[in-house]
This record gives C-alpha cells, sequence and structure tokens, in this order.
C-alpha cells in the first residue's frame, strides 16, 4: 500500500522553494528540505519549533507583521533578504497564506518562499546598465525615442526628456505626425514632412529642427531614425536618437563669423596704408588703438596682441576698453564691425 504521507513529503522535498506550515501559535508543523539550505535546519528538527527561533530576533520582527496579517486572514505577499549558514545573501519572495477552517477561523498558515537571487541580480544589471545608458546620454546631450506607427504610441528615454525639459508623466505619447507640441511652429511643417517621407519610402532621417522648452528656450536638435518594417513591407516603427547641438551650431556659427572677419580683416591690413581703413577712425581713435583693433579685426587675443606689439596684457586690455568707448559700441565684435565698415568708405 503506497504511503502517500511519505510521497507527498518526498514531493515537497524535490522543490526549490521552502514549504511549511505554522500554527496560530507559530509553531511548525510542516516543512521541507530547503529550509535546510537556508536555515541550516532539516524538516525533523524544525517540528514543534517557534518560528522566532528559525528566524533569529532581526528576522522574526521585520517578518511580525506579514505573520499577523496572515491569522488575520490576509495572504501576504514580500521580498526579504535572507543569509544563509554560509554566510551568502539570498532574495526570496514570500508569501503566507491563511488556514481557514470551516467555521471561518483562522488555523494557521502555509509559507511559500521563493529564491529570486538570480532574478533580482539580473533586475540590478539592468537598473545599472539604464543608468549608465542615462549617464551617457546626459553628458552626450542624447535621447533615444521609437515611434510605434500602427499605433500611433511614441516611447522616449529619459535623456530625450531632459532634453525638452519635460518629465514622463508629463509626456502624451499618443503621436501624429507633424503634431508634436514641442517642435518649433516654424519647423512642424518640415518634421512632417521628413517623418511622413521616411514612413512612405523607407529613406533615412538626418536633419536638425528646433524645439520650445517648456521654460520658453529654443533648443536645436539633430535627429536620426530608421524605418523597421514586416516582411510584406508594411511600416511598424521609427527608432531614432535626437541630441542636442544648439551649443554646437552656435558655437560653429561663431567661428565661421570670426574666420570671415579675419579673412576680411587680413584682406584689409594688406591694402596698401594710403587705403587702408584705420585712418577713416583717426579722429576718435589713437595711431596704436587703430593698430590694436587691426590685430583684434585679425582674430588675436589680448595676449597674442600684447606679444605682438611687445606690450603688457594688461595695457592691451586697457586700450582695447577705451577703443570700445570711444567707438561706442559694447563688444569686440562690434568694434571689428565698425572698423570693417569704414573701409567701404
Amino acid at each position: 500500500m503506497v504511503d502517500v504521507a511519505v510521497d507527498v513529503q518526498k514531493m515537497l522535498d524535490g522543490l526549490p522553494a521552502m514549504v511549511g506550515y505554522w500554527d496560530r501559535d507559530l509553531r511548525n508543523r510542516m516543512a521541507n528540505a530547503a529550509y535546510l539550505d537556508f536555515f541550516g535546519k532539516s524538516p525533523q528538527a524544525m517540528q514543534g519549533t517557534h518560528i522566532s527561533e528559525l528566524l533569529g530576533p532581526e528576522l522574526y520582527e521585520k517578518n511580525l507583521k506579514y505573520m499577523e496579517g496572515a491569522l488575520d486572514g490576509k495572504t501576504q505577499l514580500f521580498d526579504r533578504e535572507i543569509r544563509t549558514p554560509s554566510g551568502e545573501v539570498r532574495y526570496t519572495q514570500a508569501s503566507y497564506i491563511p488556514d481557514v477552517d470551516e467555521d471561518g477561523e483562522v488555523r494557521g498558515f502555509f509559507v511559500l518562499v521563493t529564491d529570486i537571487t538570480e532574478r533580482r541580480r539580473i533586475e540590478e544589471e539592468l537598473e545599472r546598465s539604464h543608468a549608465r545608458l542615462r549617464e551617457a546620454e546626459r553628458l552626450a546631450r542624447l535621447g533615444s525615442w521609437e515611434w510605434d506607427i500602427p499605433d500611433g504610441k511614441m516611447t522616449c528615454s529619459d535623456g530625450l526628456f531632459e532634453i525638452y525639459g519635460i518629465s514622463a508623466e508629463d509626456f502624451d505619447e499618443n503621436y501624429e505626425v507633424g503634431s508634436s507640441k514641442y517642435v518649433h511652429p516654424d519647423d512642424r511643417d518640415f518634421v512632417h514632412r521628413e517623418m511622413q517621407q521616411a514612413v512612405e519610402t523607407g529613406a533615412q532621417i538626418d536633419f536638425e529642427y528646433r524645439i520650445i522648452r517648456p521654460d520658453g528656450h529654443v533648443r536645436r536638435l539633430h535627429s536620426r531614425a530608421e524605418l523597421v518594417a514586416d516582411a510584406e513591407g508594411r511600416p511598424l516603427r521609427l527608432t531614432g536618437t535626437a541630441q542636442d547641438v544648439t551649443e554646437l551650431r552656435a558655437a560653429a556659427e561663431v567661428l565661421e563669423t570670426a574666420t570671415d572677419l579675419g579673412r576680411r580683416a587680413a584682406e584689409l591690413h594688406n591694402l596698401p596704408p594710403r587705403s587702408r581703413p584705420g585712418q577713416d577712425l583717426s579722429k576718435l581713435l589713437t595711431p596704436r588703438q587703430i593698430e590694436i583693433l587691426a590685430l583684434v579685426a585679425e582674430g588675436l587675443s589680448n595676449s597674442e596682441i600684447a606679444s605682438r606689439l611687445y606690450l603688457g596684457e594688461s595695457t592691451v586690455k586697457w586700450h582695447v576698453r577705451k577703443i570700445l568707448r570711444a567707438l561706442g559700441v559694447a563688444n569686440r565684435a562690434q568694434a571689428v564691425a565698425r572698423y570693417l565698415s569704414a573701409s567701404s568708405h
């Protein structure tokens, strides 16, 4: 004859999770072999043991409210760290399930504790990866996005939310081509055409556009994206990136302007003495100031001018301030423009 109780115990001992039963007095009435791995106690040694003797004072105090909840007839589910006899920390998910009799009285509770250590480590590694990605996006002023074309849903990375100056909670994921309220009004038609062309032709997206942040600041973004289609060629989604290139473009424009001014200044500097525009400013500036302004127009810094003219840098700075005041301008660029404009007279 088959001993059902023995077979049930063998089945429970074969489970990787801890399975047990504790009565209303919190004494053990049944346990499987998994407790040996986690607490170093065999099922036989646990019979009649108070749960505090198994858990120890600290873990018992942490779990007490869940035991009381189970004895009050409410199923409990919670995560808990357990340190094994070998010193290893294991992450678990515990379920306390009330055992209710025919009269509705709670006689005790069943315990199911599952080892989720590997899952927890994977989750932590994913979180670390996400943290590294967020930091990389922040440093590069970069964000990623994906548009689910059939559903009309847009998802964005934290980096993109930061660029747009909004939170994930404020973002409206429903998207229609050209309808984004964040895109600068003057650029919406252009963005609409580019996005529509990508969907219809599969062409790669590679363009720049402007956005307006909630704080009113205008930023320039460079976006790249590719279309993903199914086997029949139906468009499924656009996935891409957007990088804030505002400062980069501004610097490029300044450099281009400075290069052009330097080139024009160099050309003027090579004119015969009688035709140099500096002479037109002789009523406002001293010869030394005109000489310094000409070098400013060439793109030289104060220290470079000082070296060229064998002056102290502080002396050059003093002359530059006098030049700005005499010409009635606010900065070096305006002074150079005034110097260059004199060549047309």
